[in-house]
């Protein structure tokens, strides 16, 4: 069996990704109808990016296979982006602040797109068990 890995070396995110994401977090907050200073937002962001491991929500730490978005193809950090546990059209319990996570491209665009969470379990399970079969002896 051939095992394959992709492997970057992503560095540490910087802090100045962190204005960044305060900003594009400030739209989602906004949505929510929830107000915070940008000290708050900043902390926010702080608070979520050490409880992610300062990576990908759905790499658990091990950011492996993260992707950027083309357009950030050139950073050698990885480029996070905000998401939702439950998708913004499930309505008003999508709206809610402990429902937001940083996700990198390919999570966000690839894997999650407008499904739950709990949705995405036996989808992903199901396509592992398929690629195990269409795997080489």
């Amino acid at each position: 069996m051939i095992k394959t890995k992709t492997k970057f070396n992503w560095r540490r995110i910087p802090e100045t990704e962190y204005c960044r994401l305060e900003k594009t977090l400030y739209h989602h907050l906004r949505a929510m109808k929830v107000k915070k200073t940008k000290i708050e937002r900043l902390d926010l962001i702080k608070i979520i990016l050490n409880r992610q491991k300062y990576t990908c929500a759905f790499a658990d730490g091990d950011d492996s296979f993260c992707w950027n978005h083309p357009k950030n193809k050139d950073s050698d950090f990885l480029v996070l982006e905000w998401g939702h546990k439950i998708p913004r059209n499930f309505g008003e319990i999508a709206h809610q602040l402990d429902n937001l996570i940083l996700l990198c491209a390919r999570c966000n665009n690839q894997i999650q797109t407008s499904r739950k969470i709990e949705q995405l379990i036996p989808e992903l399970e199901h396509k592992l068990q398929a690629l195990k079969k269409l795997t080489p002896p």
